[in-house]
């Protein structure tokens, strides 16, 4: 065992002798491996066995060959106002995409980028002349630098001018158009307009218009509008022979149209719709209506985008308009929103069923199409709290026609139908239609006052003047019958039962938490039932500084409040001393997903958040 110990130790001095003698020799070898500059190691290929790798690292240390791209333009002749395109690719003529190059021209430099064509696109907007224009491309890994120069000549634009009728009323204005031959109007340039003799100069607005005050008396009359040109375009005239009438008017409403879309055309003789024959013409195309009653023609004339001049004849006068034709289809208003146009519902992105009403117009509703517009309104509240700031509704003459009118002319029909229904005070009753002028009216508020019919049916009287409010009327007989009124009144729990069954929901409020309450007023959607000195008033609005409220009292002046704009500090010191309990009311419907998406679509096409909040208005008085 002894003998063991000795012998291995022996052993293990032995291997770290050799170990040290190996190393050494490691040390001492001539063959030392060279490092370069960042520690990498530098092997020669013989140092590698595999030779496949031999092979690929010759082939990555040579030289990549650069080839020389090609630079052309689509024409050395563009209009003044235009779209040059350049185009790079390579000897082979393929497409170089995504590559930067600088164009100079006029001592100026413009950097583009080529897309996926390789096409680079450079906008013209120069005086008619010939320019040097220098293409340059600095190169890349792949490709040399190149710079090519070309002599392109920049022409004038063709002009065109366009009057807008062949008929002027005696007192109005005549316009001329001035557009150059892409379409687009030409603003702040000068036009002479020769007329009865005389020669008139002027100015275009900025959507290119002139216009001319007709003060002859009616006869026929030739004239002519002229454009001298400038140094971006050419000269035009258009002389013509104008009517100068007393009274007549053929509008095409459309600012802009669709490929799928409408051009509508009102025809009105002495400030009244006429039945006529309207014809038609865009482009190539002649189409043939006539208007209905209420003096309207819809036409879909199916062209393709660009530029149109628009054309509507009735027997020898003309209206005419430019338009730009967009591509796209028509959307609902009730199934997606429709962009606004300045604040107003874009009719020319609608279905041809949708018209812009006449705020001076008498129309007549049937029960079921004013209905609609309130049922649509109420559930409009309930979900957003706010009104539209325009809406639509169809008649009795034409049931398929969806006539678009301010929130304001409206009112003055929804006031009719108040009017209408409180005075009737009747459950369940609605005029079976209703006919009502337009002309001179327009109104904040379509709420009318509300006389109780007893001395002690206050509370009801006041709920029914909030469900006016909130579009979802009930009368002062039925609420009161519901609510359990007698010869001692009405309280607060048995009208928060009564019109929780009619789809609306109720909140308390004090004398201590009129403050919360006069700011869920201000939230919109809402009425409040004031609680007086043994009686109740409706507060219907708050102003917009919040410091007056819209108060209807339905017995007189009854506790010295009147029906008016009272101030908020004033009603603060009316609630009754004894019971102050006062009601919140809002709307609660159960509304179906789809109900809710077409309403809202509605309110988005229509103009959202319309604010009354007007003291200088009141509500109507029956």
């Amino acid at each position: 065992m002894h003998i063991d110990k000795k012998f291995f130790i022996i052993l293990i001095i032995f291997l770290f002798v050799n170990i040290a003698a190996v190393s050494a020799d490691d040390l001492n070898s001539t063959e030392i491996v060279e490092l370069d500059h960042d520690g990498s190691a530098d092997l020669e290929a013989e140092d590698i066995a595999d030779e496949g790798v031999d092979e690929v690292n010759s082939s990555v240390l040579e030289p990549i060959e650069k080839t020389t791209p090609k630079i052309s333009i689509e024409s050395k002749k563009v209009n003044c106002k235009d779209t040059l395109e350049i185009q790079l690719t390579n000897s082979s003529g393929d497409a170089l995409k995504s590559k930067k190059i600088i164009a100079s021209i006029n001592d100026k430099k413009y950097p583009l980028t080529t897309n996926s064509k390789g096409i680079a696109k450079l906008t013209i907007d120069l005086p008619a002349k010939t320019y040097k224009l220098t293409m340059s491309f600095e190169g890349d890994d792949n490709y040399t630098p190149v710079s090519k120069s070309f002599n392109i000549k920049v022409v004038k634009l063709q002009t065109k001018i366009t009057e807008s009728a062949n008929f002027a009323v005696k007192g109005n204005y005549l316009y001329f158009s001035l557009a150059d031959s892409n379409g687009n109007r030409l603003a702040n340039k000068k036009m002479t307009i020769k007329f009865n003799g005389k020669t008139y100069t002027k100015k275009t607005n900025q959507y290119g218009t002139a216009k001319l005050k007709i003060k002859s008396s009616n006869s026929k009359y030739s004239i002519k509008a002229k454009f001298k040109g400038d140094n971006k375009h050419k000269s035009s005239s258009r002389s013509l022979k104008i009517h100068v009438i007393s009274s007549r008017s053929i509008k095409i409403e459309n600012t802009k149209v669709l490929t799928n879309g409408f051009i509508r055309v009102y025809l009105k003789v002495a400030g009244k719709a006429v039945s006529k024959k309207v014809t038609l013409t865009i482009g190539n195309k002649k189409l043939s209506k006539k208007a209905n009653s209420e003096g309207i023609a819809v036409f879909k004339p199916q062209v393709k985008a660009g530029f149109y001049t628009v054309k509507a004849k009735v027997g020898k006068y003309y209206s005419q308009k430019i338009l730009m034709c967009y591509e796209g289809n028509v959307k609902d208003p009730l199934k997606e929103k429709v962009a606004l146009k300045n604040g107003v519902p874009d009719v020319d992105l609608m279905p041809g069923n949708y018209v812009t009403g006449d705020g001076n117009a008498k129309y007549t509703l049937k029960k079921s199409q004013y209905k609609d517009v309130l049922k649509r309104d109420s559930y409009c509240l309930f979900l957003n709290n706010k009104l539209t700031k325009y809406t639509f509704f169809k008649t009795k003459s034409h049931p398929n026609l969806n006539h678009i009118i301010s929130r304001e002319k409206w009112n003055v029909i929804e006031r009719a139908i108040n009017t209408k229904l409180v005075k009737k005070n009747k459950n369940g009753y609605w005029p079976g239609k209703i006919t009502v002028s337009l002309k001179g009216k327009s109104y904040t508020y379509p709420e009318v006052r509300d006389v109780q019919g007893t001395g002690y049916t206050c509370g009801p009287t006041s709920a029914s003047v909030c469900s006016q409010v909130l579009k979802n009327y009930f009368c002062e007989r039925y609420l009161a019958k519901i609510s359990g009124t007698d010869s001692t009144g009405t309280s607060c729990p048995n009208m928060v039962a009564a019109l929780q069954k009619n789809n609306f929901k109720c909140s308390y409020f004090y004398k201590s938490t009129f403050t919360s309450a006069l700011n869920e007023l201000k939230k919109g959607g809402a009425a409040l039932i004031f609680h007086a000195n043994n009686h109740y008033v409706s507060i219907l609005d708050i102003s917009g500084d919040g410091k007056k409220v819209l108060v209807s009292n339905s017995y007189g002046t009854y506790d010295n409040i009147p029906t008016k704009w009272v101030k908020v500090s004033y009603m603060k010191n009316r609630f009754s001393p004894k019971w102050d309990e006062s009601l919140i009311v809002r709307l609660n419907y159960n509304l179906p997903d789809a109900v809710k998406d077409s309403v809202n679509s509605y309110y988005s096409s229509f103009g959202t958040n319309w604010l009354k909040h007007s003291t200088g208005q009141g509500i109507g008085r029956v």
